[in-house]
């Protein structure tokens, strides 16, 4: 009879393993995959400033000063506040459906093109700032946005997001303490004289930046749209990362449409990234998932999610072209 249970328990166990194996490979898979590159656009360097939308999360109304990062977008002769997110997690740019069909109700005429299952605007005109982007092959993410009219000119509009796409083959420079981003074709004088650029791993439009903590070498990703996030990691790690006398913050934080459970705290833990050695401000981890992270984590390559705020007083430079960054004082 032991033997039986015995044998059950180990077929159990060899079924667990082997479909959890089966999954988190089917997942690198699909997160690290080449994806499809038809966004073009011309550009002129010059800084482009942006700002930090600020939100308030929990029943506690915690506020969070840098929630994400937008950038205000001109099209036209409208006088509407639109802005675009810029979020290097998604790895592709998208102008979302709703907004889309109020542009046209408004008067603007937008072609649109299919290429499989996808749709896209075929081109669109429009400034970042002050800063002109002729764009063609834009994604149109559907049912998703938000509806407005030509009277609506003082809320904030968020109409789309500008993804990892948009710094593929670009030098593209982001001042968090200034607040600009400036995008190159090639490497400025002054930036050729830099050489502490480290290698980084840009493999499906994956911005996958090697860091060392505690002496361990991890693969951090790196996702702009983690605005609030020094690191996003598992329980145990958030544990040793933290002071135990350190108060929590738990609320829900938006990712497009979903609401995810999220505890964090201030952290002053250092870690080395490329050239230098920063503090990773505030540490994460997401509560739906404590269960199975520790199980899971060590089969994929990545160590946890890095988001801006370890990098709030410096200038980040991403060569996609070379697959090479450098971390600059401001």
């Amino acid at each position: 009879m032991k033997k039986k249970i015995g044998y059950t328990l180990l077929f159990l166990l060899v079924l667990i393993l082997s479909v959890g194996y089966y999954y988190i490979r089917k997942f690198n898979n699909a997160f690290f995959k080449e994806k499809s590159a038809y966004m073009e656009y011309t550009f002129e360097s010059k800084p482009i400033h942006f700002d930090w939308a600020s939100s308030y999360k929990g029943s506690g109304g915690y506020h969070e000063p840098q929630a994400a990062i937008i950038i205000p977008v001109k099209i036209e002769n409208l006088t509407h506040r639109f802005y675009m997110q810029f979020d290097t997690g998604a790895p592709h740019s998208f102008i979302y459906e709703k907004d889309l069909k109020s542009l046209r109700k408004i008067g603007l005429n937008i072609e649109e093109v299919t290429k499989g299952e996808e749709r896209f605007v075929e081109a669109l005109n429009f400034k970042l700032d002050s800063t002109t982007i002729n764009a063609k092959m834009i994604r149109i993410l559907e049912n998703y946005g938000n509806s407005f009219d030509k009277t609506d000119t003082i809320s904030n509009l968020n109409i789309g997001t500008i993804g990892s796409d948009f710094i593929t083959n670009r030098i593209t420079s982001i001042d968090f303490k200034n607040q600009t981003l400036e995008l190159y074709e090639q490497r400025p004088k002054w930036m050729k004289t830099k050489s502490e650029f480290k290698p980084f791993d840009f493999t499906g439009r994956r911005i996958m930046l090697p860091v060392v903590i505690d002496n361990k070498d991890y693969e951090l990703f790196y996702d702009s749209g983690c605005s609030a996030f020094g690191l996003i990691t598992i329980k145990s790690r958030f544990d040793k990362y933290t002071d135990e006398n350190t108060e929590a913050i738990a609320y829900n934080a938006k990712s497009w449409n979903s609401s995810i459970a999220i505890t964090s705290k201030v952290s002053n833990k250092r870690f080395k990234i490329g050239n230098t050695e920063l503090s990773l401000k505030r540490v994460s981890h997401v509560d739906m998932y404590n269960a199975i992270q520790p199980l899971v984590t060590p089969f994929t390559r990545i160590g946890g999610w890095l988001g801006n705020q370890p990098f709030n007083d410096k200038i980040l430079i991403l060569d996609t072209k070379a697959e090479e960054f450098i971390i600059l004082e401001n």
